[in-house]
């Protein structure tokens, strides 16, 4: 075997090897639990509140590629759910419901909740344990892992976050342990997050707080419905950056947050 067939041979065992293993470590079901915000594996409570967040004109108003004409029903929302819990035992997304606690909704948003939004403490099972909600919780997104290729060791992060929670510092949280998780435990190499130019706020976020810049620029990959689309611009944060300086720079915001 020649020098260069035997190292194309190397890399390719190599990345087999690491691919089995980010594949082995992909949950199927993950959770945390910070002083701001938990993340827990959906589930059938969660639907209402998704339901209306998916719905929402204002929370979607960036998102418009992911609407439906008459909304986000109950059932719409549980085949969301089922077939992204299907997706997570193929070892393809990672999925969280992001969630706050009652006594940490910030004070200016209180009044804009009903009651009847908050759900009770309760006990969620996760792999290898639990995590105790031990206070009532209202849903207030969703956010995760999606398109996992464990081989390339790659993946995409998204957020959804109801507009009244918006500027809280809830959103960097979310992100924060979504891309933590990928790079620290999954060992992946490549994190994309997709978003459009009308986003402004993850536009920003993606380059002023994780320090990257926008990778390219997809000319109408987005359909809006009605014979409309919408460009989508993408951008990548790779381990070595995480690793090198922007984990410390999310961290470092997240400490001014709480």
């Amino acid at each position: 075997m020649s020098d260069r067939a035997e190292i194309r041979t190397a890399g390719l065992i190599e990345r087999l090897t690491l691919g089995k293993q980010t594949e082995e470590l992909i949950p199927k079901r993950h959770g945390v639990s910070d002083a701001l915000i938990m993340l827990l594996p959906p589930e059938e409570d969660h639907d209402p509140a998704m339901a209306r967040i998916l719905s929402d004109p204002v929370t979607m108003s960036c998102l418009e590629f992911m609407m439906y004409p008459d909304g986000y029903s109950s059932d719409d929302v549980a085949a969301r759910r089922q077939s992204r819990y299907e997706r997570q035992l193929r070892k393809q997304v990672v999925d969280y419901t992001v969630v706050v606690k009652k006594s940490l909704v910030p004070e200016h948003i209180v009044d804009q909740i009903d009651d009847d939004e908050y759900l009770p403490p309760k006990r969620v099972l996760i792999d290898g344990g639990h995590i105790d909600v031990d206070e009532p919780f209202i849903v207030v997104g969703c956010c995760g892992l999606l398109n996992l290729d464990a081989y390339n060791r790659s993946a995409s992060a998204g957020i959804i976050l109801d507009a009244r929670f918006w500027r809280t510092g809830i959103s960097s949280a979310a992100l924060y342990y979504s891309l933590k998780f990928g790079f620290n435990d999954l060992k992946l190499h490549r994190i994309g997050i997709e978003t459009t130019e009308k986003n402004a706020g993850m536009r920003g976020w993606t380059e002023n707080v994780l320090g990257v810049h926008v990778e390219r620029i997809r000319k109408e990959a987005l359909y809006l419905g009605n014979g409309k689309f919408v460009d989508s611009w993408d951008y990548a944060i790779f381990d070595y950056q995480w690793n090198g300086r922007a984990e410390a720079r999310l961290r470092s915001k997240l400490r001014m947050i709480g």
